[in-house]
C-alpha cells in the first residue's frame, strides 16, 4: 500500500485547508526564498525573495539548558542553517540580499507563510556591511525579537504574523539613534525590552504594547559605579535584574512592568553575571523562575556561594552553599532549574556532583541532597555525579551523565525530586526532538541501539536493534515522524502514534529533510521532492538546484 493511503487509514480523511510550503532553493550564497500553495503544490510559484544568503544567527540570553528545551525559543543550527525556533512551529533566519545591498530577518509562521519582518539596507563605505549587531532577542514565547545597530537605535518586532497599527509593519523603533545599544544587554519578554546604553550610560525598558516609550530605569548615579552588560529577564517576561556599583561592590537591581528599579536586599559584593553563550558557559550564575518570584545568583566575593532570594522579600534569602550546608567548600554547578517554586540543580566539585534542591521557607530555606552519592546529611561533601547534558521535558529532566561504566541518562522531576537512572551505555547526550506544541520525542542512542522517548512523559516508546538510527522525531499536529535509517544512508521515513501505531515512507538514499505542515501534510526533501496528505501522494515539480531546504512546516 502506498504511504499516502496508509497515512489516510492511520490518520482518517481530514481535508488538508489552504496553508503554504516555502523553500529557499537556488546556490548557498543566492537562494530564493519561493511560496506554494498546500492545497495545489505544483500550480505556481510565489517568490518572495531573490539572491539571498541565510546567515548565522545569534541569540542573548542563552543558556546550555536553553538548546534542549522546545517549549521556548531557541538556538538550532539544521542542514547547515542557523534559526530561531520558535513554539508553535514557526522560526526566524537571518539573511543579506544582493551581496550585502540589503540585509534583514526572515520569519515563517507556523501556517507557512514568510514574511519579511526587518529589512535594511547595507553600511559602511561600500554599502554592503551588517547594519545590525551580531546578534538578536527572542521573546520565549517566540512573538517578539528585538534588535539593534552599531549605529545606533534598536528595533522591536513582531513574530505573530500582524503589524504595528503605528507603523503598518512587523517592526517599530523604540531606541533612537543617538542611544548606542549595548548588543550583550538586549532582551525582550512578552511583556517588555529591556537594553543598556552608552553615552550615557543607563538602563532602559519598554512596553511591548504599540507606541509605548521607553523608560530609564537605572539607579541614581553613583560616581565610580558602572552596569554589567549581562542581565536576567523571567520567562513570563515580568521581572528583570542587573547588576550595578562599583567595581566587586555592586549590587543587584529588580525591574518590574512598571516603576522604577528596585534594590534588592543582599549587600555590595562581586556578583555573577548571568555567563550566557557564546562568550561564557552557558550555565547561569544568575537565573530567574519562570515567574520572577525566585533569584539564584552567585557572590563571588571570596569564593563562588550561591544563593537563593525571595524577589518579593516575603522570605528569607537561602545561602545554598556556606559550611553549614557544604563542607568541604563546594561551588561548582551546572543545569539550574526552577519548578514549583523549587530550584534543581546539580552542586559539587567538577565531575563530583550530586543533585540537589533547594526551597525557600519562612523559618529558612532547605537544601536536599537527591542521588546523595556523596551524603543524605548535612554538611554535604562531594558526590560521584558528572551530569553533562540535560533535555528538559517540562515536567522531569533527562540528564546524561558521565560515571564510571560510560556515560548514563538519570531522570530527575523538578518539582518532587523523585530522581532514578533510566538507561546506561549512552553514546551521546540525547536528542530532542522539535514540536508543533508540547514536548517533542527524544533519540537517545546506546551501545545496543536507538530508544525512542515520549517527550511528554519521559517513558521509552521502542527499541531498536544496533545498527538502526533513527533522527530526532519531528512532531505535528496529527502525527510524529523520523528517518529509520542505516548507516550506510539508506533508510524510510517512518511516521507513528504514540499508541505504537506506524507506517512507513519510500525507501531512499541519504533523506535531506522532513517537514510536517500544522494542517496535516508532510514534505520530504529526498531522491526527489514529495509531498504527502491524507489521499494524496505527489512529485513536486521543483527545478534542479545546488541547495533546497523545506523552511516550513516543522522539520529537521
Amino acid at each position: 500500500m502506498h504511504a499516502a493511503a496508509l497515512l489516510c487509514a492511520l490518520l482518517g480523511s481530514t481535508a488538508v485547508l489552504a496553508q503554504t510550503i516555502t523553500f529557499a532553493e537556488g546556490n548557498p550564497t543566492s537562494l530564493s526564498i519561493v511560496a506554494v500553495a498546500e492545497s495545489d503544490p505544483n500550480g505556481g510559484d510565489t517568490v518572495l525573495l531573490q539572491d539571498i544568503e541565510l546567515l548565522d544567527l545569534e541569540l542573548t540570553g542563552r543558556t546550555l539548558a536553553q538548546a534542549a528545551d522546545p517549549s521556548r525559543a531557541r538556538l538550532l543550527t539544521l542542514q547547515g542553517i542557523a534559526r530561531a525556533e520558535l513554539p508553535g512551529g514557526s522560526r526566524l533566519f537571518r539573511y543579506r540580499r544582493a551581496a550585502g545591498a540589503f540585509w534583514g530577518f526572515l520569519h515563517i509562521a507556523a501556517d507557512g507563510t514568510p514574511r519579511v519582518v526587518l529589512e535594511r539596507a547595507g553600511s559602511g563605505p561600500t554599502g554592503s556591511g551588517d547594519p545590525f549587531f551580531d546578534r538578536i532577542a527572542v521573546s520565549p514565547d517566540g512573538l517578539f525579537a528585538a534588535v539593534a545597530r552599531p549605529a545606533g537605535g534598536a528595533w522591536l518586532i513582531r513574530l505573530d504574523g500582524t503589524v504595528f497599527p503605528s507603523t503598518g509593519r512587523a517592526d517599530r523603533q523604540i531606541a533612537s539613534n543617538s542611544f548606542e545599544v549595548l548588543p550583550l544587554s538586549l532582551l525582550v519578554g512578552s511583556q517588555f525590552v529591556a537594553w543598556q546604553t552608552e553615552n550615557p550610560t543607563q538602563v532602559w525598558r519598554c512596553s511591548t504594547a504599540d507606541s509605548s516609550v521607553p523608560a530609564d530605569v537605572s539607579p541614581a548615579p553613583v560616581p565610580g559605579s558602572d552596569f554589567k552588560d549581562q542581565m536576567v529577564l523571567s520567562r513570563d517576561g515580568s521581572t528583570l535584574v542587573y547588576l550595578y556599583g562599583p567595581q566587586n561592590l555592586q549590587r543587584l537591581w529588580l525591574v518590574g512592568t512598571t516603576g522604577p528599579a528596585t534594590l534588592l536586599p543582599p549587600p555590595p559584593s562581586k556578583y555573577e553575571e548571568p555567563g550566557y553563550l557564546p562568550e561564557d558557559p552557558g550555565e547561569p550564575a544568575m537565573l530567574l523562575s519562570d515567574d520572577g518570584a525566585r533569584l539564584f545568583y552567585v557572590d563571588a566575593d571570596a569564593r563562588d556561594e550561591l544563593y537563593l532570594l525571595d524577589t518579593a522579600g516575603g522570605l528569607p534569602t537561602l545561602p545554598m552553599t556556606v559550611d553549614a550546608v557544604f563542607q568541604p567548600y563546594i561551588g561548582a554547578h551546572i543545569l539550574p532549574r526552577f519548578a514549583a517554586g523549587k530550584l534543581t540543580i546539580a552542586i559539587g566539585d567538577p565531575g563530583q556532583m550530586d543533585w540537589f534542591q533547594a526551597e525557600l521557607a519562612p523559618t529558612g530555606g532547605t537544601v536536599v541532597n537527591l542521588t546523595g552519592t556523596g551524603s543524605l546529611s548535612q554538611p554535604f561533601p562531594s558526590g560521584t555525579v558528572d551530569p553533562l547534558h540535560a533535555v528538559d521535558g517540562g515536567n522531569y529532566l533527562l540528564v546524561s551523565e558521565l560515571g564510571s561504566g560510560g556515560m548514563v541518562l538519570r531522570r530527575v522531576d523538578p518539582a518532587t525530586g523523585a530522581q532514578a537512572i533510566v538507561q546506561q551505555d549512552l553514546v551521546e547526550a540525547p536528542s530532542v526532538g522539535t514540536a508543533a506544541s508540547g514536548t517533542a520525542d527524544v533519540v537517545v542512542r546506546t551501545l545496543a541501539g536507538d530508544n525512542l522517548v515520549h517527550g511528554p512523559s519521559g517513558v521509552t516508546l521502542a527499541t531498536l536493534p544496533q545498527g538502526l538510527l533513527l533522527t530526532p522525531p519531528i512532531a505535528g499536529p496529527d502525527y510524529q515522524a523520523t528517518w529509520l535509517h542505516l548507516d550506510i544512508g539508506w533508510g524510510v521515513t517512518t511516521y507513528y502514534l504514540h499508541d505504537g501505531s506506524l507506517v512507513f515512507g519510500q525507501l531512499d538514499f541519504q533523506l535531506q529533510q522532513i517537514a510536517l505542515t500544522a494542517l496535516g501534510g508532510t514534505v520530504e526533501l529526498g531522491s526527489t521532492v514529495r509531498y504527502l496528505a491524507p489521499a494524496t501522494a505527489v512529485v513536486l515539480n521543483r527545478p534542479a538546484v545546488a541547495r533546497r531546504l523545506c523552511l516550513s512546516g516543522v522539520g529537521n
